[in-house]
């Protein structure tokens, strides 16, 4: 499930959405059985009703909002593939240059902002989540 502010935001990019994600008739997205199984095997994401799933199963490219632009879901597993296994728990979610990245937890479905070269200290639990669900996180990116 997406925010309120996620949905009206994303219901007004349809053009950055997968063809035949939103139902007019329903005036919702649309996620499936399928959909959620491909996130659970493929890439790892241990909570189907995580709105990780939901977001991503509709956005082909992510609407920018606050904070850095969010990457493509073919860019974040590419970037995982190349982890070492410590690292493949977390899900880089924006680009590392500048300051810092967003990671996203697919074990706890917390999201973190990681800072230009404390990514030991994530893959350690050192750091404090800036959000505990992506929900939270998605709601405060499209606020």
């Amino acid at each position: 499930m997406l925010p309120t502010n996620v949905f009206e935001k994303l219901k007004a990019n349809l053009n950055w959405c997968f063809d035949g994600v939103f139902s007019i008739d329903e005036n919702k997205f649309i996620v499936t059985s399928d959909d959620k199984k491909y996130f659970e095997e493929e890439v790892g994401v241990k909570s189907r009703d995580s709105a990780f799933v939901d977001f991503y199963t509709a956005m082909a490219i992510p609407v920018v909002g606050k904070g850095e632009e969010l990457l493509t879901l073919e860019r974040i597993i590419e970037l995982n593939e190349v982890q070492n296994d410590e690292a493949k728990r977390y899900l880089q979610i924006s680009s590392i240059e500048g300051e810092g990245s967003y990671f996203f937890d697919k074990e706890s479905d917390a999201v973190f902002d990681v800072s230009w070269g404390d990514e030991e200290d994530l893959k350690c639990g050192k750091l404090t989540p800036l959000y505990d669900s992506f929900y939270d996180f998605l709601e405060w990116y499209y606020s």
